[in-house]
């Protein structure tokens, strides 16, 4: 009959007198190890015997020798102790944390609809880490990453680079960003031609694929920007003011989306453009204790942002 999981409650005392025997090949050996008695390493080895229903070693004239089943055991339990050590450096990296400082270069618009919920999270539960917050364009924003003067970048869209490395993104759909009650903003979604004759408000090369977006929506001089900035920010200002439309994801403008302000409405059709909203790191430096930590929240974190953002992908919201 087969051993049940609750048949067998192995006490930790027992696997490690059991382990300690296995490696030095004698009871008596392990013993003085442990510094406990030969019978009670022995007494340990014949209760995980009676549980298990298995010999877990031979006895020869220089000591013990594992059987097959005693392997097996013996191969778990190392499995185990490499765990545990994993488990045990992890919580010391957390202990560290007490203090910790971490350096951030990061696009306005996603500082305020990512970043700030994801560092309110992390600093409830590292109170100690301190944070230095760059806000920049994503151009300036991947620089700062290669020189090593931050430790971790988020950007839209930016020109790739050998020197840094991307540890994490997720596709964003570009749309068209107006007031509610513009007559567009009924629109399930948009086709570039349908923007012909719009006051357009365009970010240029620095944010949010500003270079790849220009380049799609002026080529042949199919739209001409009213308003060209380097802002993300700027351009929500200037589209709440009604003073045009902002093409443009909806980080950064989610807050406005929400309250019904303002109308997002993807673009579509094989000219279309895309971004993504990336999560740089330097390609050579080893990152801090609190840097890397806070790494593996992020790019947990984005896939949780995805999520958020499906109602704007989809045209819905």
């Amino acid at each position: 009959m087969p051993i049940s999981n609750s048949f067998v409650h192995v006490h930790i005392m027992a696997l490690r007198y059991f382990a300690e025997t296995a490696r030095a090949g004698s009871m008596r050996q392990a013993a003085d190890f442990l510094s406990v008695a030969p019978s009670a390493v022995n007494r340990q080895i014949l209760k995980l015997e009676s549980q298990l229903r298995a010999k877990l070693f031979d006895r020869v004239a220089d000591g013990v020798r594992l059987t097959s089943a005693g392997e097996v055991l013996y191969g778990y339990i190392r499995n185990m102790e490499r765990d545990l050590d994993r488990a045990i450096n992890q919580i010391d990296s957390m202990r560290e944390l007490r203090r910790g400082h971490v350096r951030i270069a990061v696009e306005d618009g996603i500082a305020r609809d990512f970043l700030i919920p994801e560092l309110s999270a992390f600093s409830a539960e590292f109170p100690g880490v301190i944070y230095s917050i760059a806000i920049h364009s994503a151009a300036t924003v991947m620089e700062l990453v290669a020189a090593a003067e931050v430790e971790i970048g988020l950007s839209m869209n930016p020109p790739m680079r050998a020197d840094i490395r991307k540890i994490g993104g997720i596709p964003i759909r570009l749309g068209v960003v107006m007031p509610a009650d513009h007559p567009l903003a009924t629109a399930d979604n948009l086709q570039l031609g349908d923007l012909a004759g719009e006051r357009m408000i365009l970010g240029d090369a620095g944010y949010g694929g500003g270079e790849h977006v220009n380049r799609v929506m002026t080529e042949g001089r199919r739209l001409k920007p009213f308003i060209e900035t380097n802002s993300s920010d700027t351009a929500l200002e200037l589209t709440l003011a009604k003073l045009g439309l902002s093409v443009r994801t909806p980080v950064g403008a989610m807050s406005h989306l929400e309250s019904g302000a303002l109308r997002f409405v993807p673009l579509a059709g094989p000219r279309a453009p895309g971004v993504e909203l990336c999560l740089w790191t330097h390609s050579n430096r080893s990152p801090s204790t609190a840097s890397a930590i806070l790494t593996q929240r992020l790019i947990k974190g984005l896939a949780d942002f995805e999520e958020r953002l499906q109602p704007w992908e989809k045209g819905v919201a």
